[in-house]
Formats: structure tokens, sequence, C-alpha cells
């Protein structure tokens, strides 16, 4: 990939990004950091390709999911280990940020189930609750959560 593919494909995953946090909520509480050393954290990691939107070029990264049982949950999207997108859970809310797009998007429980980082809950993920989601496993290992209407998708093999 050269220089200006590079650049035009992060622009178009950024408009695309600002887009989806636009709609999916206001500002809300500021969850603080994620020590994923704390006991309990159980930390999953794939290489996926993210499509932000139908007609925007893929962009293939790492994926690490991190679920505690006492309910927080930490998504996050990179490319070579630079986080592209943070997506955070607890009981007081919602936080969504990305190095994509100024910001910080947030509200109160439940998250917003416009964007796919609160579909995982592991990896694979486990069947969406949300209709807008569609989870598709194939028999070779691999898997897409994908949304028909914006053409958004995660796509990953098991690690």
């Amino acid at each position: 990939m050269n220089r200006h593919d590079f650049l035009q494909t992060g622009w178009l995953a950024g408009s695309a990004l600002g887009a989806l946090l636009c709609l999916a909520g206001c500002v809300g509480p500021k969850l603080g950091p994620v020590d994923l050393r704390e006991p309990g954290w159980v930390v999953r990691e794939s290489q996926v390709v993210w499509r932000p939107r139908r007609e925007a070029p893929e962009l293939v990264g790492e994926l690490m999911v991190a679920m505690n049982p006492d309910g927080r949950r930490f998504v996050q999207l990179s490319k070579q280990s630079l986080p592209l997108i943070t997506a955070q859970e607890s009981v007081l809310g919602w936080n969504l940020s990305s190095t994509l797009r100024r910001g910080r998007f947030g509200g109160p429980l439940p998250p917003t189930d416009r964007v796919p980082w609160f579909q995982f809950s592991a990896i694979p993920p486990t069947p969406p609750t949300s209709s807008r989601w569609k989870l598709e496993r194939h028999t070779n290992g691999w898997w897409r959560l994908s949304n028909f209407k914006t053409g958004e998708l995660v796509e990953a093999g098991i690690p």
C-alpha cells in the first residue's frame, strides 16, 4: 500500500467512523483506564478486516476483546499497535473513542447498537443481541459480523 492509498484509507475510515459516532450518542461518563493485568480479565485477540461502510475500503488490523466477570468490557481495534477505536463498558455506562476522529462518545447502559464494537463479548463473537447485526460463521473457522443497511463489517478467523 503506498502513502496515497494509506492516507485515502485513513480519511475514508475516519469519515465513516465520524458519521457513526455522531449517531451513536452524546458524551457520557468518562470511564477510567483499564488494567488488563488485574485478576479476572479474559483477553482474546485476532487479526480482523474492518469495513466502516459499504463503499469504504477494508482495513486490516488487530482486534482485542477483554471481558471481566464484574461486567466491564474493553474492545480495541488497532493497526500496527496504534489504537484506532476503543470501546469500553462498565456499570457506569459506555464510551467510544477513536484516533481517527476527535472526541469521545458515550452514554448510559445499554451501549449503542449502531457500532459493531459493543457486539463483542468474545472472539469469535456470540450472536448479536441487536437486529442491526448479523453473525455468519463459516466451517473453516472464519466469521463475519455485518450490518446489511450500512455495509459495515468485521471479519476474522478464529485465533
